[in-house]
């Protein structure tokens, strides 16, 4: 909204008008000049004495009606003035009766008196800025155009006519147009706010930003404490990418107007780019008392839900934002993203199709229609939807950076890595799009190229390394250890650190101390580690060192290749006292012993494809073999048919790794999904089949059953994506074939 009157218009006359009568003696006299400097409670009085004296006096009848008019007494105010318009109706009264018409939205009957008013006096400035006023209200903006060029060819330099006109270009469209009015305002007052403002406003619809910004700063330079301004430069400053200053500003203004529901929105608005979903769900629910049918509110509430993964939640907000304002492609857009979260995906698309519908042209909606296909397993409908996401927008990094995804997915691997390609152009610093092209390499076996775009993971700024600090410089592979101590810090997962936690006995041999810090569950089983390994949990005090190094940085530090792995199995071992354990409470052995494990961390990016349901697995379940669940944690999805299997389920027993670690050494054979079993199995040189997906985590290579990094095991490949039964019919024929 525009400073001043409706559209950004100026009032155009000082409430006090010049009738135009002549000055009668006495009583009226003393009541206009205590009337114009304020004193009201005095003009009242003597207002009063003339109309008891004369209760036909048209100036006073009209002046008194002005004062009423200024107290907030609109009524009153049009009762005497329409009295006055009715004894006498000279062009002043007319057009101030016009004006109090306008404000109660009665427009049609306010331009009646403003071209009675035009008849009387065809220059009149006011009616003539009023009447353009009231056409803007109207939004016949040519038509006010030609009354405040009317009002400029009278005077030229009227600041009234100067801003409103901008308001009517504005409103036109023609922002060059707007511009130069309000530039013309300014060198009539230099220190017009309110042109100062409109000036930003149409700095802002040409996305001129920073132009805009400095008009509102300047405006504020001059009223301080203009909530409309200070709400507008938080906008701008949004627009900026600036969250923290906007909040700032949108703050300033809530402080001055509590109940300032534009400000208390945007300021949600700023909250959820900050990430502080939890206090933009605040400032929403306090718009949403003031005003319930907000038509944005409750779409900035769902998307505060997003961030915190409340989806159903997020879903019912999106729903009553489309209740209010339907067809919204945000809403639609941001709805579908809730709906594929929850694995909606027919309805994710429906939501999608609703916003394209709307708007074929919106590449976003087309970029998310394509991630739930890819959910799906449609990965020629998934690439069809990238495709048509960069047909509309060409330099749309994500759409590049997920047709990547879609052409990896379908084994593409030089187009694929073209695709990243393409999305680091656009966006250097495109993290995932550089990790995606690490995959691939290292998938492929390329670790000369592979290590090095791995590196890539420690910038992303949602990464637990990037919220870690040392003083010490991190150890890249060419200083020497010799006589130094160097602390490796575990990251990611359990199964990371258990895979790359053999790089110890690497630094070792470089002649450094090493300090190990891992996950707290994995302490105890980490002190097996061969020579002397300083173990610690993430949390405890750090000793002192020289160096550091992210665990997963190792073999890039190391310039490992294929040839290079250090392979050496067993490096880690069972407690002998927790394998005597775990040997009395699974009793006399009669028969094969294998141990299961079918989920890993519900909380992995890729869960949803790497864990199984055990019921899936119930055809490997065969006769003659022993079956032990290896799950610490069993999810309620799986828990009534664990129970109702032959599998013996201990997971009340398994304290830490290392009673895993004593469990595994008991068994003949474990299978397990790609989780932190698998390579647990594998670092203690057990025979391990691991399941994996069609796509692979990179360290199980491409096209191989057996890994490099692990000698016991055996590798079960999915031969399409999704698809489990072939791996399950294979793995079933092999545990055949060793009964």
């Amino acid at each position: 909204m525009d400073v001043g009157h409706p559209q950004g218009t100026r009032a155009g006359t000082s409430s006090l008008s010049d009738s135009g009568k002549q000055r009668p003696a006495g009583n009226l006299s003393r009541a206009k000049d205590w009337h114009g400097t304020g004193r009201f409670d005095e003009a009242a009085r003597e207002y009063e004495t003339v109309l008891a004296n004369d209760p036909d006096h048209a100036e006073a009848l009209h002046f008194y009606g002005i004062l009423h008019h200024q107290r907030g007494n609109t009524p009153e105010a049009k009762r005497l003035i329409q009295r006055a318009v009715s004894l006498a109706p000279d062009a002043a009264t007319l057009s101030d009766f016009g004006g109090l018409l306008a404000t109660d939205g009665n427009f049609d009957a306010a331009l009646e008196q403003f071209d009675a008013a035009l008849r009387l006096d065809s220059n009149h400035l006011p009616s003539l800025i009023r009447r353009g006023n009231a056409m803007v209200a109207l939004r016949r903006y040519e038509s006010a155009l030609v009354d405040y060029d009317r009002a400029l060819g009278v005077s030229p330099l009227l600041l009234d006519a100067l801003c409103n006109r901008g308001a009517a270009l504005r409103a036109l469209g023609r922002y060059q147009d707007a511009m130069e009015t309000y530039e013309r305002a300014l060198t009539v007052d230099p220190r017009s706010y309110e042109s100062l403002y409109n000036l930003g406003n149409v700095l802002r619809d040409l996305q001129r930003y920073a132009e805009a910004l400095h008009n509102y700063e300047r405006a504020l330079e001059i009223v301080p404490n203009h909530t409309e301004i200070l709400s507008a430069k938080g906008r701008t400053l949004v627009d900026l990418g600036r969250p923290k200053e906007a909040l700032a500003s949108f703050n300033e203004a809530i402080a001055i107007r509590p109940d300032f529901v534009e400000a208390l929105y945007n300021s949600a608005v700023a909250l959820e780019r900050l990430g502080r979903a939890e206090e933009s769900l605040q400032r929403c629910d306090r718009v949403i008392t003031i005003d319930p049918d907000h038509p944005k509110v409750h779409g900035t509430r769902g998307n505060a839900l997003l961030h915190l993964k409340r989806y159903e939640e997020a879903v019912s907000d999106y729903s009553r934002a489309l209740e209010i304002e339907p067809g919204a492609i945000d809403v639609l857009c941001n709805q579908g993203t809730a709906l594929r979260h929850l694995h909606r995906y027919e309805a994710a698309l429906r939501s999608y199709d609703a916003a394209l519908a709307t708007n074929p042209e919106f590449a976003e909606a087309w970029c998310n229609r394509g991630s739930v296909f890819l959910d799906m397993h449609r990965l020629d409908d998934a690439l069809e939807a990238f495709d048509r996401a960069l047909a509309i927008s060409p330099k749309y990094a994500l759409a590049w950076f997920n047709r990547g995804g879609a052409l990896l997915d379908m084994l593409r691997y030089d187009d694929a890595l073209e695709s990243y390609g393409q999305a680091i152009e656009l966006d250097p610093n495109y993290v995932d799009a550089h990790f995606g092209q690490a995959f691939i390499y290292l998938r492929q076996g390329d670790f000369a190229r592979g290590w090095s775009k791995y590196e890539w993971r420690l910038r992303d700024p949602k990464s637990e390394h990037n919220g870690r600090r040392f003083p010490q410089a991190r150890w890249v592979g060419g200083e020497s250890l010799d006589g130094r101590t160097i602390l490796i810090h575990a990251e990611q997962g359990f199964g990371d650190t258990l895979q790359f936690c053999r790089y110890a006995e690497c630094l070792r041999d470089e002649g450094a101390r090493v300090v190990l810090e891992v996950q707290p569950a994995l302490r105890s089983l980490m002190s097996s580690l061969r020579g002397p390994v300083q173990v610690i949990a993430r949390g405890e005090p750090l000793p002192a060192f020289d160096y550091h190094c992210p665990l997963l940085s190792l073999p890039f530090a190391f310039q490992t290749d294929l040839s290079s792995i250090p392979a050496k199995t067993p490096y880690l071992h069972a407690d002998d006292t927790l394998v005597r354990k775990w040997t009395t409470i699974l009793g006399v052995r009669h028969r094969l012993r294998v141990g299961l494990a079918w989920s890993g961390n519900p909380e992995h990016r890729n869960d949803r494809n790497r864990s199984i349901e055990l019921a899936a697995l119930m055809p490997l379940l065969v006769p003659d073999i022993d079956w032990i669940s290896l799950q610490k944690v069993v999810r309620n999805s799986d828990a009534a048919t664990l129970d109702r299997s032959p599998i013996r389920n201990f997971d009340t027993d398994i304290r830490d790794f290392s009673d895993t670690a004593a469990l595994i050494q008991s068994l003949d054979l474990v299978i397990s999904v790609d989780t932190a079993v698998a390579h647990l199995a594998g670092a203690l040189n057990r025979p391990v089949w691991i399941l994996l997906t069609h796509i692979g985590e990179w360290r199980w290579l491409s096209e191989r059953e057996d890994s490099p990094w692990y000698p016991s095991a055996r590798l079960f490949r999915q031969s399409a994506r999704g698809g489990w039964q072939d791996v399950v019919e294979s793995v079933r024929a092999e545990i055949v074939k060793l009964i």
